[in-house]
């Protein structure tokens, strides 16, 4: 099985480690400055690393090596419930938080599967820029996967972000 229309969504490399990890069950997201707002374009996506925000070049190849699936999703206006729920330094996640003050801020729940096997493939120039969601040529199968933790224990930590982010719903 593949995704359909081989949707990724470009994430710092960092965070998507710590979801590999089952570290971090959400995603705080804005949209770049090439999305005029955010959306969820898919409730099922490959994790695009991406290291520009990380003040490193990007390379020639990238490894997809996990998916999503969309649980839950949330906006906030209010950040400092989150600070703990991620790897994003504050700093990061507060300019994030500053970039259109006049959105909220979408906190996205997901469900990450391992890929059976890392699949390499080359950067176009349509994957490059300040852009949340990319479409990739390339075809990766997703049958094999693994989910990176149980339902149980993804249950009890996205009830941690539900209570956290409780008091920072956007109106």
């Amino acid at each position: 099985m593949k995704l359909a229309n081989h949707t990724a969504l470009k994430e710092w490399s960092t965070v998507i480690d710590a979801l590999a990890r089952g570290e971090q069950v959400i995603l705080i997201r804005k949209g770049g400055i090439a999305d005029p707002t955010f959306g969820v374009e898919a409730e099922r996506f490959y994790l695009y690393p991406t290291y520009f925000h990380q003040q490193q070049s990007e390379p020639a190849e990238v490894t997809i090596t996990h998916w999503c699936e969309v649980v839950r999703t949330w906006r906030v206006r209010e950040i400092e419930p989150l600070v703990s729920l991620v790897v994003i330094p504050r700093e990061a996640l507060e300019a994030r938080y500053r970039f259109r003050p006049d959105q909220a801020l979408h906190v996205i729940g997901v469900r990450t599967f391992a890929l059976p096997e890392p699949r390499t493939i080359s950067v176009k120039p349509d994957y490059l820029g300040c852009k949340s969601w990319v479409s990739i040529d390339d075809e990766i199968d997703v049958d094999g996967s693994v989910p990176v933790l149980s339902e149980e224990d993804l249950a009890a930590r996205l009830d941690q972000v539900n209570t956290k982010s409780a008091v920072a719903v956007a109106t």
